[in-house]
This record gives structure tokens, C-alpha cells and sequence, in this order.
């Protein structure tokens, strides 16, 4: 009776869930706990990667680039403690270089080695100045407390990363201005105006400015009280804003921007203005400057901006009454080849080491549309491209602002067949030589309504920022 009874008993599989689930409970509460040990592990490890960055950034940054290796090495290292001591959860020991290892390295050229200066409880191994490049490095490998995994004898998860910041120290930069002044360029700056221009001239976008206007002119020229005027009084008639009269302004902002970016970043910058249409014609300075034709006295070039004037025709094809030219007045061989002689033939790198000079940048603002007569014959067309290399041979950068030659002010007979056919459209010629003669990353292009001088400033901005973040 008694082993029937024990029998039945171990026969008896009521309960055995239970009892699985039971055993299973402890596992399980394990890894849900595990999870969340990882989970805040990871949190911790995301912020402690922007402290990294941070610190890392703070230390090539322009006004830290003035001083020494020794500086930017503890800045950097107090920065980053000081946003990880008030994470919770984070155990480090603030002394132990295995846990932070902060270094800088200074260059004092492009193609120099770096001195290496570390720092370890706010000491500094060595003190350098940068005075071409500067690398700032973070990296730490530290715990998370796990609350659960303590239970297992698994006290601490791993957190570990590293930053890596690159600057190369603001460099002192000589600007060479180069505005188109051809009468392509007198093209309203709005859409509103380039529907009246239209209107008032009976179809010519441009308002090309004579000295001499008559009836027997072709077209029909607008009079007021029988005198005829040209396209460029009837723009001024009409309050038509032109692009050249935005590019006045824009320039004289650039000049602005530049002194104040030049104390920001404790640069030096120096600025020279040229001008082209049939030819070539240094602005200012007219004569060289120590040397170079560029003024360090950036408020006394912004006074010669207005220097600049459009190119005045006698008449239609004729720049000098009774010599027909075809108004081949877009002349970049000229405008090249000018501003090949005012710059420097070998720039320097920027820095302020003795004996180096400024670098040199070329900034162009011009439609791109070559017309220019060449060895006895028209030439027209895109930039020509060999005449941008020529430049850039010499280690000088060429910026580009290109205000678009608009398809649809080449409206007449002749430019549709000479111009808008073979160089516009369907096919766009012209913006993608503009953009070729361009250095890396240094064309902006502005159409009608655009701001120009805000993107003549975002250009000047993209010439001059170096600072990133490499890793």
C-alpha cells in the first residue's frame, strides 16, 4: 500500500512548471540585469565620446592655437574631467595615464614633424607653440559600475574611446580681388528687374552702357524729351538694381568680414583690387606695397572699392566711336595673365616663422563667359582652363564667385544662335569651367534674386576655415 502511494507520488507531474519556472527565474533576472548593466555602460560611453570631442576641439581652437602645447594639453585634460566627474555611475582615477591619455602634437610647417607634448594631472611634458598645424588626441579607457553583475563577481563593464582634432594654425593670407566690370555683367539682379529691363528696351536683358547714343542705332532706342538713352540710363531711370551694384556692395562687406576675421583668428590678411573687360587694370594698390600689390590697411583698400567702374561703350560694337571691335570685351587671356604679374611667384605657407610669407588666394566674380579677341580672331566660350592651372601652379588658390550667364538674357537673333545655343543651353558650358578653374571646395555660384554678399562672405568663410574633426 505505502509503495503504490510512493509511487503514484513520483508519478505525479503537477507542479513541474513551477518548479521550472522557478529555476529558470534565476537566469533570467541575470541577463535582464546584465542589459541594463550594458545599456547604461553605452549611455555612459556616448557622452564620455562628446567630452572627448569636445576637449579635443577646445584645444585647436583659433585662440588656443596663440598658445603653447602645455596649455591646450591641460585645457583639453580639464575640460574632459570635468564633464566626466559629474557623470554617475563612472568609476576613474583622474592620475592614471591607462585610464587618460591626452597629447598634442605642433607643427611648424606643412611638411614638418610634430612635437609631441602629454599631460597627466595637469603637468605637462613639454611646451611648443604652433605656428603651422596642431593635432589634439583624447583617449580613455574607464568603468561603469554594473549593479547586477556584481552579483556575480562582475563588478565593472569596460567604457572606453577616443577623439582626434586637427587645426592647422590661421594663416596669414594675401587676397587678390578680381571683378568682372564687362557689360555682361550689367544684368539686373532681380527677376522682377529683368522683366522690366526687357520691357523698357524691347528685349535686351543687359543694360550696356554708351556714351554715345543715336537713331540710328539698331533697335528702338527709349527717348525722353528727344534724347535717346542707353540701356544703362534706362536701368538708372527705372531704379533697375544691377548685379554690378550688388558686387560694389558685397565687396566692400568681404573687406568687413576680413578685418574682423583677421582679429578673430589673430591673422594677418592683405587685399589688393583688380578689375577686367577688354583688358586688365590693377584698382588698388596701383603701385607694390613692400613689394606686393596688397595693402595691409584693409579700411583703406574697402575706400577704393568703388574705383571699380563698368566698362563704357561708344556704341553697339564699337568701344571707340567708328572702330568696330564685334564687343569682344570679356578678356580673361588679359585678365590671367594681369593678375599672373601682380601676385607672387612662389607664395609662402602663412606662417609667422622668419623669412615666410603670406599664402595668396584669388578671388573672381564674373559670369565666366569668355569674349575676347584672340591673335586676330574671336574667341569665345568658358574660362579657359589653362590659364586657371598657370595659377594654381604657383600655390596660389583660385576662388570663384560665378553669377550665372542666364540662358534667357541671350534672347536676341544673334546671341541665341552665338552664345545661348553653343554655351548655355541645352548644354551648360560655361558653370562647369568656372568650377574646374576653381581650387577644391572654392566655387559658389549666385543667379538672380541671390544674395551676394552673403555668398561672397560664405566663399571668404570656406577660404579661410580649417578646423575639424578627423577621427
Amino acid at each position: 500500500m505505502l509503495r503504490k502511494r510512493i509511487a503514484r507520488l513520483f508519478g505525479d507531474e503537477r507542479g513541474n512548471v513551477l518548479m521550472l519556472v522557478a529555476l529558470a527565474m534565476f537566469p533570467l533576472t541575470f541577463a535582464v540585469g546584465m542589459g541594463i548593466d550594458y545599456s547604461c555602460a553605452m549611455r555612459l560611453q556616448t557622452k564620455l565620446n562628446a567630452a572627448a570631442d569636445a576637449a579635443a576641439l577646445a584645444a585647436v581652437s583659433q585662440p588656443m592655437m596663440q598658445k603653447s602645447s602645455g596649455t591646450a594639453c591641460t585645457l583639453a585634460r580639464q575640460m574632459f574631467l570635468a564633464q566626466a566627474g559629474s557623470l554617475p555611475g563612472l568609476i576613474m582615477d583622474a592620475n592614471n595615464s591607462a585610464q587618460l591619455s591626452v597629447s598634442i602634437g605642433d607643427s611648424t610647417s606643412s611638411t614638418g614633424s610634430q612635437t609631441t607634448t602629454t599631460c597627466a594631472a595637469g603637468t605637462a611634458s613639454a611646451s611648443t607653440t604652433a605656428s603651422y598645424s596642431r593635432t589634439a588626441t583624447v583617449t580613455y579607457r574607464m568603468q561603469s559600475h554594473a549593479s547586477f553583475g556584481n552579483l556575480l563577481g562582475m563588478n565593472t563593464l569596460i567604457v572606453k574611446g577616443s577623439s582626434k582634432a586637427f587645426s592647422a594654425a590661421a594663416p596669414n593670407i594675401d587676397f587678390y580681388l578680381m571683378v568682372d566690370t564687362s557689360p555682361s555683367m550689367l544684368l539686373p539682379a532681380t527677376a522682377a528687374g529683368l522683366a522690366s529691363m526687357t520691357a523698357a528696351t524691347n528685349g535686351c536683358a543687359f543694360a550696356c552702357h554708351q556714351s554715345s547714343t543715336t537713331s540710328s542705332d539698331p533697335g528702338n532706342t527709349p527717348q525722353v524729351n528727344g534724347v535717346y538713352l542707353d540701356n544703362y540710363q534706362v536701368a538708372r531711370r527705372n531704379n533697375i538694381t544691377l548685379r554690378t551694384d550688388l558686387i560694389t556692395t558685397a565687396v566692400q562687406s568681404l573687406v568687413t568680414d576680413a578685418i574682423n576675421t583677421s582679429a578673430a583668428n589673430n591673422a594677418r590678411y592683405r587685399m589688393g583690387l583688380s578689375d577686367f573687360d577688354y583688358m586688365f587694370r590693377q584698382i588698388w594698390p596701383t603701385s607694390p606695397m613692400s613689394g606686393v600689390y596688397v595693402d595691409s590697411n584693409l579700411t583703406q583698400m574697402q575706400s577704393h572699392v568703388a574705383d571699380s567702374q563698368v566698362l563704357t561703350y561708344c556704341r553697339n560694337n564699337q568701344r571707340i566711336c567708328g572702330t568696330n571691335d564685334n564687343d569682344m570685351a570679356t578678356n580673361f587671356t588679359a585678365a590671367f595673365n594681369g593678375a599672373l604679374g601682380v601676385m607672387p611667384t612662389t607664395p609662402g605657407n602663412g606662417t609667422n616663422q622668419p623669412g615666410d610669407t603670406p599664402q595668396a588666394t584669388l578671388f573672381i566674380i564674373s559670369d565666366g563667359m569668355r569674349d575676347e579677341n584672340a591673335s586676330g580672331s574671336r574667341a569665345m566660350g568658358p574660362i579657359p582652363l589653362a590659364l586657371c592651372t598657370a595659377i594654381k601652379n604657383r600655390g596660389i588658390r583660385i576662388a570663384i564667385l560665378y553669377t550665372e550667364y542666364l540662358p534667357a538674357s541671350a534672347s536676341d537673333s544673334w546671341s541665341i544662335t552665338n552664345v545661348r545655343t553653343p554655351y548655355l543651353s541645352p548644354t551648360d558650358r560655361i558653370s562647369p569651367a568656372a568650377s574646374s578653374c576653381a581650387s577644391p571646395g572654392l566655387y559658389y555660384r549666385v543667379t538672380t534674386d541671390s544674395d551676394i554678399s552673403a555668398a561672397l562672405s560664405s566663399l571668404f568663410q570656406l577660404a579661410i576655415s580649417t578646423a575639424r574633426l578627423t577621427q
